[in-house]
């Protein structure tokens, strides 16, 4: 009798997997207390006062957005313009651990991995960059999700 060998599951499957949970849960965790100003969840999607948050009026601008349940978000001002908004995770891909804003790019804390502002990978241990959100802006407001 031959014993049943455990299923392993890739990193990349796992966070394949997270990132997909991420997106579906993102409405739900926006009902939590945020620390960006003029952030209100319409709907299934988190819209943001710009106005509010005039850190985005400048190219490299950051606005963090933390969630009750420990996760947080950040929108980043990468370029002039309506389309020049990214909307990224802040849960470093190798180990989930948040990263912080450090000389202009995203730092983790646990193992050294860093990301561009844009979220673009730079260091690893960290084999891929941070999990970006859809968003969408007009001048007055941006919408993620």
């Amino acid at each position: 009798m031959s014993e049943k060998q455990p299923t392993t599951v890739s990193r990349r499957g796992v966070l394949c997997g997270m990132a997909l949970l991420a997106v579906g849960l993102l409405p739900e965790a926006a009902q939590a207390a945020v620390t960006a100003a003029g952030v209100k969840v319409v709907g299934k999607k988190i819209v943001l006062d710009l106005k509010a948050n005039k850190a985005l009026n400048k190219v490299g601008g950051v606005v963090q957005v933390d969630f009750q349940d420990g996760s947080s978000m950040a929108v980043v001002r990468t370029a002039a313009g309506t389309k020049g908004l990214t909307a990224i995770s802040l849960s470093c891909t190798h180990n989930g651990v948040t990263v912080m804003e450090q000389n202009g790019a995203w730092i983790c804390p646990a193992h050294g991995s860093q990301f561009a502002l844009n979220g673009k990978l730079i260091n690893g241990p960290a084999r891929t960059a941070l999990q970006k959100f859809p968003i969408t802006a007009t001048a007055t407001t941006a919408t993620i999700g």
